[in-house]
């Protein structure tokens, strides 16, 4: 497959141009929120939803959506990757949640612009971005900076924070996808934290749909080598 990465640069700065970093909702108006993750079999991407209720974290609804791989894994391009199935999930949904939370990065990215900003600005929903591992900028004081170039010079800019979730485990690292601030971003990722896991309970609930879907779709596979 053929990249064209300065193409593919030019649309996630034109995603960044149109990333508000405000809060479209207050946190105690927040009702429901979803969480999207991925599941790769062969060349089938496997995208899971999970609609919960946000104050008990009680499973609404349910949603996952199979499809061709169309974009291979590129570090900073995941947006690509994952960002058309995470959209047509949510558009299966029968509960629109309030906000979304993403596995990848929102604004913590090079150019501002990853899966989570993108699925936020093309849905025109506050999303936020949740990795588990750090791939660019410094950490100080638990605050996540990165190097933006102004006028002035480079400056450091604040794009995410690192959230500690459960005691012994690596931290996470949570930044806006979209119609957020960091300090509600963050907030919400706590509220969303329960029985001593790790990651969020959408999140988490999502992963665990997608590999288990994963998981059906391989022992199908093995069935049908044994005929």
């Amino acid at each position: 497959m053929n990249v064209d990465f300065s193409k593919l640069k030019e649309t996630q700065k034109k995603i960044a141009e149109k990333v508000i970093v405000k809060d479209a909702i207050k946190f105690g108006d927040i009702k429901t929120i979803a969480g999207f993750d991925l599941s790769y079999q062969d060349k089938k991407v496997i995208c899971a939803g999970v609609v919960l209720d946000f104050k008990t974290m009680e499973v609404l609804e349910k949603k996952h959506t199979i499809s061709e791989e169309k974009f291979p894994y590129i570090a900073n391009f995941l947006m690509f990757r994952e960002g058309p199935p995470i959209i047509e999930t949510y558009h299966d949904l029968e509960n629109e949640p309030d906000v979304l939370l993403i596995d990848g990065s929102g604004i913590l990215h090079p150019l501002k612009s990853g899966v989570a900003s993108y699925v936020g600005v093309s849905l025109d929903k506050p999303t936020i971005g949740v990795i588990k591992k750090l791939l660019c900028g410094e950490v100080y004081e638990g605050k996540i900076y990165l190097e933006k170039d102004t006028i002035e010079g480079k400056v450091k800019e604040l794009r995410g924070e690192r959230v500690e979730t459960k005691i012994g485990s690596r931290p996470l690292f949570v930044s806006p996808g979209h119609k957020v601030t960091i300090p509600t971003a963050v907030k919400i990722v706590k509220n969303c934290i329960r029985e001593n896991h790790k990651l969020p309970e959408p999140l988490r609930l999502a992963h665990r749909y997608a590999d288990h879907l994963r998981e059906g779709m391989l022992f199908k596979e093995k069935q049908k080598e044994k005929k």
